[in-house]
C-alpha cells in the first residue's frame, strides 16, 4: 500500500484523499468478508436442516 501511496503523492493527490480512498477500500473489503461469512452460515444451517430431515421452510 505504501508504494501506491507514494505514487499517488507524486501525482499530487493529497493525504486526505488517500485516507478517504483507503477507508472506502477497507469498508468494501470488510463487507465482502461479512457477506461471504453470512453465505457460509446460511449454507451450514440449510445443510443441518437437510441432514436432520426437517423441511427448509
Amino acid at each position: 500500500m505504501a508504494e501506491y501511496s507514494g505514487v499517488a503523492r507524486d501525482m499530487g493527490i493529497t493525504e486526505d484523499e488517500i485516507d478517504a480512498v483507503q477507508s472506502i477500500v477497507m469498508a468494501v473489503a470488510g463487507g465482502r468478508v461479512r457477506a461471504t461469512f453470512r453465505e457460509a452460515q446460511l449454507r451450514a444451517v440449510e445443510k443441518r436442516k437437510t441432514k436432520s430431515g426437517r423441511s427448509s421452510y
